[in-house]
């Protein structure tokens, strides 16, 4: 996978925090299986400057966060248990506008995730098939 914003290393973060936040395995595909990684850089690259330091800032406090519960290791260095509980503990930990911070990023995870098409088709939506019904139906009605 070719990246234009993110380092490897960002990048890793970010698929650690996305696993941990989504949970996907059994169920779903795995992050690593996704474009969920590809798609927060497509979201990055062609974002501000300054949103683009911030949120790269903001991935490096993801990984950090363990320290804020406890913890002496970072969030890539944790076993997969220990990751969920260090997060959930650092989501609820420190002041507001931490926990703010720290929602912004597990939305990103989640969009970036569940926008992949075969995680979406895993649940039961094709949005390909949605587009071509409506293009169907623009040629029937003879709507450019």
């Amino acid at each position: 996978m070719s990246l234009e914003s993110l380092s490897p290393r960002e990048a890793s973060i970010f698929a650690c925090a996305t696993d941990v936040i989504v949970c996907p395995e059994p169920l779903l595909p795995a992050v690593r299986d996704t474009d969920a990684v590809a798609a927060f850089d497509y979201w990055l690259t062609r974002s501000p400057a300054l949103n683009r330091a911030g949120l790269r800032g903001l991935l490096y406090a993801v990984e950090l966060s363990p320290w804020l519960a406890g913890e002496r290791r970072r969030l890539r260095q944790l076993g997969c248990a220990d990751r969920s509980e260090a997060l959930s503990r650092a989501e609820h930990a420190g002041p507001a506008l931490w926990r703010g911070l720290f929602k912004l990023v597990k939305g990103l995870c989640t969009l970036c995730y569940y926008g992949d098409p075969e995680v979406m088709r895993s649940l039961g939506y094709d949005a390909e098939a949605n587009a071509q019904r409506g293009r169907e139906l623009r040629a029937r009605e003879g709507r450019p």
